[in-house]
């Protein structure tokens, strides 16, 4: 079985008016939004007549990655082997617990590995008759939990997301935040709107930087510490501010995991309750296999992808003990399409595993041509 054929998409899809910051907190007009960033979704041809759906990470075009996409046509998968592609693999860390992790079965570090282990995955369901969560061990739960998700809003359009949020079902929300935001007065909002029991994850992307500003903060969101998580609130340099504020608080922190040499230096410091864990499928993987065997909660991480990846982490996620925390699989409610056909059934704040073979879902082609930028064929 090889590589027959390789179809690449450059796509653009907006996000949905109001669904990430409100129109006063926007970030400076200088910068490109993330939601403008090219995404491009890769469709392997086999020999065998199947097809494979991939999806890289957001901000490379579909000429930055020509060549490595060239590389795969006549390529025979075996094993975890991506020698084909024209990069080594990274350097290990040199961090203590690193040393006794088993090597990293892809050995490369080009841009497309995520997406060429989406779309292996798929043709491997599709050609074995199961679904991709079968092939990483077989599915622990059929729905994977979510929260909702929005960028950083005021209080009056916070209480609007909020509603929208339970109204559809949703227990939770994670938000965006930075340093001097109104926190305290947005926590009572989703408290007042969503309930007591409502779950809020605060995330200032490491921008509370300032003890003085956060210890003050966190004693004053005490009273609603059963229900609230605090993401990434200071900068990982210093792990030692991480554990002045688990000494301050018992609001749980969670390091968000930007690959498993990062998970090692939180787990090694010893100051986070939980994980945030992303990378690639393979890498979530080893991440919260790691949770689970030091009993540690976690989430499944993402970027705000489209469907095909969306799919990918789901799967992940569903085939990991340790993912209990409600996952980061908000593409389909905050992006205009996910550019897939599956109609993302989001249901009591979870979603379903889809019935499909491989990932279960297939493009939009309809909305494919709408959105795509650059398309290529390699053969």
């Amino acid at each position: 079985m090889k590589i027959v054929g390789v179809q690449g998409y450059e796509v653009v899809v907006p996000v949905r008016p109001g669904a990430v910051d409100s129109a006063d907190w926007t970030v400076s007009a200088q910068a490109k939004p993330w939601s403008e960033w090219p995404i491009v979704l890769v469709e392997l041809r086999f020999s065998d007549g199947l097809t494979g759906l991939g999806e890289v990470g957001r901000g490379r075009s579909l000429k930055e990655i020509e060549a490595d996409l060239r590389a795969l046509v006549g390529y025979e998968p075996r094993g975890l082997d991506l020698s084909a592609l024209p990069r080594g693999r990274p350097q290990p860390s040199g961090l203590g617990l690193e040393k006794h992790m088993p090597d990293p079965t892809w050995v490369t570090t080009s841009p497309i590995a995520g997406a060429v282990e989406m779309a292996l995955l798929d043709g491997a369901g599709k050609r074995l008759g199961c679904r991709a969560v079968d092939l990483l061990g077989g599915a622990v739960r059929q729905r994977v939990t979510v929260d909702y998700w929005c960028g950083r809003q005021t209080p009056s359009d916070l209480a609007k997301t909020v509603e929208q949020a339970a109204r559809r079902g949703f227990t939770g929300l994670k938000m965006k935040a930075r340093l001097g935001d109104p926190t305290l007065e947005q926590v009572k909002v989703v408290k007042a709107t969503g309930g007591a029991e409502f779950g809020l994850t605060i995330d200032p992307m490491h921008q509370w930087h300032c003890p003085a500003y956060v210890l003050p903060l966190l004693r004053a969101l005490e009273p609603y510490a059963r229900s609230l998580k605090l993401e990434d609130p200071v900068p990982k340099e210093h792990p030692s501010q991480w554990l002045r504020l688990q000494q301050a608080s018992v609001i749980p922190l969670v390091w968000h995991a930007r690959g498993s040499a990062d998970m090692v230096r939180a787990l090694e410091g010893r100051c986070a309750d939980g994980f945030n864990c992303s990378g690639g499928i393979q890498e979530f993987l080893q991440q919260a296999q790691l949770c689970a065997f030091l009993g540690l909660p976690c989430w499944q991480g993402s970027s705000l992808e489209l469907g095909v990846a969306q799919a990918a982490r789901l799967h992940a996620a569903a085939a990991s003990p340790a993912c209990v925390w409600p996952s980061d699989l908000q593409g389909a409610l905050v992006r205009e399409h996910t550019l897939t056909t599956w109609s993302w059934p989001y249901e009591n704040g979870s979603l379903p595993l889809p019935d499909g073979l491989g990932l279960g879902v297939e493009l939009d082609r309809q909305a494919l041509r709408h959105f795509a930028r650059a398309e290529a064929d390699f053969r």
